[in-house]
């Protein structure tokens, strides 16, 4: 059975997503993990929570840590863990009982394989608008799936990934420049890791049945947040280099519609990026 470490990170996100995606987290099965949950904010509930759920295949470690960013964050997860196979999903995620096992297995395919990301479905926690059903859209929730069968990518998504350290070598971090901090929706982390994969010819895959499901709650349906968000994502394609890409190729409709309302935070976000 493989032992590996799971990565989990809070800046704020409330107890009512963090609770289920401890859960879920608990419940992986055919494998042997330690999961680090590093809150960046001290809630003795959550640490009681942890150790309550900590079992014979999955333990639960909580520690507090300084609240800076998504990439400081995972970097120190990465430096704590002690196994070669780093896991990475978001507190707001829920896991079905087979994604640790999934994720990890798939990197027996091939020895060049240092990165795999899995498939991410949306649990929306409030009726949604005509804009959720824009393909653009599901870029800014993490949401993931390019088919049902195994393959090379160029990409992962920040919510539903791991990593192999060793051949990784001195590219298993990410960009402390890039990644959300407080009172900022930065983003690129995950794109920039994937860059320097691929500049070392080393390999990203896609696994469809490594299976989560984000949570997206009220406040992040908004079109008012969707607006900030698609300026932070031209910010940081400013930063990152490259076009501008998204995980689905289809478009529809509601595409053209939300296109109207968002091109121009993303270019002013993108000019500003630039200045920078």
């Amino acid at each position: 059975m493989k032992r590996i470490s799971i990565i989990l990170t809070r800046y704020n996100e409330p107890n009512y997503l963090v609770i289920p995606c401890l859960e879920s987290l608990s419940k992986q099965k055919n494998i042997n993990s330690i999961i680090y949950f590093l809150d960046q904010r001290n809630d003795k509930k959550i640490r009681e929570f942890c150790r309550k759920l900590t079992n014979k295949r999955n333990k639960i470690i909580y520690k507090k840590i300084q609240a800076k960013s998504l990439s400081y964050a995972r970097n120190f997860g990465i430096k704590l863990s002690k196994t070669n196979l780093v896991l990475f999903t978001d507190c707001d995620a829920i896991l079905e009982e087979n994604w640790a096992f999934e994720l990890s297995k798939t990197f027996d395919i091939n020895k060049k394989i240092v990165i795999v990301g899995g498939k991410s479905q949306p649990l929306w926690l409030e009726k949604t608008k005509w804009y959720h059903k824009s393909n653009i859209i599901r870029d800014i929730y993490s949401l993931f799936d390019i088919g049902d069968e195994i393959k090379q990518t160029d990409r992962i998504v920040g919510v539903n990934f791991a990593i192999r350290k060793d051949l990784l070598g001195g590219e298993a971090y990410f960009n402390k420049d890039l990644g959300r901090r407080p009172g900022s929706l930065l983003g690129g982390e995950e794109s920039d890791l994937c860059k320097r994969t691929i500049k070392k010819n080393l390999l990203i895959y896609y696994t469809p049945n490594a299976i989560i499901k984000h949570q997206i709650q009220k406040d992040r349906m908004s079109l008012k947040w969707i607006i900030r968000r698609f300026y932070y994502g031209g910010y940081s394609k400013a930063l990152t280099g490259g076009s501008p890409k998204t995980y689905s190729d289809k478009r529809n409709i509601y595409d053209i519609l939300l296109l109207v309302i968002i091109i121009i935070p993303y270019l002013f976000g993108y000019l500003v990026g630039k200045l920078k």
